[in-house]
This record gives C-alpha cells, structure tokens and sequence, in this order.
C-alpha cells in the first residue's frame, strides 16, 4: 500500500488544478454506510479517514486507514471532532469514528471546491470509493456535495445526514488522478478509499482489432 501521508496530494487546496485526468465512471449513491459497503476490489491501495480524530488509524475489512490526509493548505480545515456529529451508529466502531470526523472547506464558502489529487500508474484500473461528510445536525443534515472528475462527469449527490457514498472508475492515463468536490456552504469528505484493480484489459473490440493487424503484418511476411 502506498503511504496515504503522501500520496493525496493538494488535497482540498480551495482552488483548481489544471491537469486533466482519465474519465470516471460512477455508479449509484448509497445510503446509510456500514462497513460492508466499503470497496475491497483488486488490492489496496489507500484508504484515509479525513478528519482530526485522534484515533485515526485503524483498520476495517482490507483496508487500513491513516487520518488527517485531506489538508493541504489553504482555504480549508478539519472539523473539530470532540462532539458528536453523525447520529445513526454503524455495524463497525471505527466506521463511526470515521463517520463523526471530516474534512470541510472553512475559507472559500459558499463556493469553494477541494481538489484530490493521487498518483496512480498508466494503464492500471482502480476503483475509488468518496464517503460524503457524516452530519446529522439541525444545521447541517440537508446540505449536498459531489464529486466531479474534471471532464463533466459529476457524482450523485452525497447528502450530509444519510450517509452517503459513491464510487467511481477509472483506468489511469496521466500519473496524477484529480477529482473535484463541490457543493453546499462547506463541501468536504468524512473518508476515501482507493483500490489498485491492475492492468486494464482491453476491450474485446480492441483486441479484435490488435489481433487482425498482427495477423496482417505475418501473412505479409509470409510473402
């Protein structure tokens, strides 16, 4: 696994990168998180409870979680996490401790927009799973934030009192893989995981095509 400490980089640094990145596929949002909904396809990779829980490393399922990894400079700041800030209990502990815990843009409200940014391999597929901010509060519960891979494709919205999360897909085609989260007053993240799923596969119409034109190139040289 890759030392979550320095692999998130720029993490919620208030304003825009300008590297593109590969296209990602998202899929549904899902509600009321519990420990099983958490990713554990192809081998780990990272996993980073965002937020400033001082019992912030710990392990659930394959993945062992580091804390703190979201700031990274300015506009942007970790939640206090003394009090209680999502109800509902989970199946696992420490899914509660990282659910009670977030990252959240402080600086660049109401418009403000972290950046993720990981460093990936060419080629190599991964899955990446984004758990919205845990926050059950009056104040807070309804507030929305997505996740946008910079190319216009957005995440459903991940909805502060239901505990929601999506995941997304991609097959790496720069070594830096950024992903945008936007959204209502303070958009942040309670946690992120990233699963290294290996060398892509081509598709088979590509490898129809790649075999064709090698079957090409030896009859040619039969001649």
């Amino acid at each position: 696994m890759k030392n979550t400490k320095t692999m998130i980089l720029g993490a919620f640094a208030g304003s825009l990168m300008t590297t593109q990145a590969a296209v990602v596929s998202w899929g549904a949002v899902g509600s009321g998180i519990q420990s099983t909904d958490l990713i554990e396809s192809g081998s780990p990779y990272a996993a980073i409870n965002g937020g400033a829980d001082p019992a912030s490393s710990f392990t659930i399922g394959t993945n062992a979680f580091t804390g703190g990894g979201f700031v990274a400079g300015a506009p942007g700041g970790v939640s206090n996490t003394a009090g209680t800030f999502y109800a509902p209990v989970t199946d696992n502990s420490n899914l509660d401790i990282l659910m009670d815990s977030h990252t959240y843009i402080t600086g660049a409200n109401p418009n403000g927009v972290g950046v993720v940014a990981i460093p990936v391999t060419v080629g190599n597929a991964y899955d990446v799973q984004f758990i919205g901010v845990g926050d059950s509060r009056g104040c807070c519960s309804g507030r929305a934030q997505n996740v946008n891979d910079g190319n216009g494709n957005i995440s459903g919205d991940l909805i502060r009192g239901n505990g929601n999360w999506v995941v997304g897909n991609f097959v790496a085609d720069t070594e830096l893989q950024q992903f945008f989260v936007a959204g209502e007053t303070d958009p942040g993240l309670s946690g992120l995981i990233v699963r290294d799923l290996g060398p892509a596969i081509p598709e088979p119409g590509s490898a129809l095509l790649s075999l064709v034109g090698l079957l090409g190139l030896t009859a040619r040289r039969r001649r």
